[in-house]
């Protein structure tokens, strides 16, 4: 038990030393609100087109066929670069793209190897934020296919 502890310092250690930065990417809403700029009648019903906009700035365009004998359809035409939707059609969020640095005292780049056991417990007992850095982000991934799978903590 003890040589295991030795051999994940050691692991830790080289693999902190190694580490360089990164940027992680989020979303966040963009705050545009969706209004409506032209209504074309068609044949038994009718196609809305609206813009998505935010201080007179068109984020995202959409259309909306709507027909008296058949479902609606709807679809996003064109979102800004630097910019993505999200949900139904009908009720999309535009999202923008955020990029945020990590604090400098990441751990960025490091894995760890845990084994899980009974109750979600994890020996050994290291959470992410000791071993990434406080307010750093991480990913996990199992690595076995049974019960108690041994995880991969990624460092981002």
């Amino acid at each position: 038990m003890k040589l295991s502890k030795l051999i994940l310092g050691i692991g830790i250690s080289l693999a902190g030393s190694l580490a360089a930065s990164s940027f992680a990417q989020s979303t966040q809403p963009s705050g545009c609100s969706w209004v409506d700029t032209g209504v074309q009648n068609i044949s038994l019903g009718a196609i809305v087109t609206s813009s998505c906009q935010l201080n007179g700035t068109s984020l995202a365009t959409r259309e909306q066929k709507h027909h008296q004998y058949s479902a609606s359809t709807c679809s996003i035409t064109w979102v800004a670069p630097g910019h993505t939707s999200s949900g139904s059609c009908f009720s999309a969020t535009i999202l923008k793209y955020v990029t945020t640095t990590p604090p400098s005292n990441c751990n960025t780049g490091a894995t760890l190897i845990v084994q899980t056991g009974p109750n979600g417990s994890l020996n050994p007992n290291m959470t992410p934020t000791q071993f990434c850095g406080q307010n750093c982000p991480y990913t996990v991934q199992p690595l076995d296919p049974y019960s108690y799978p041994r995880l991969k903590y990624t460092c981002n």
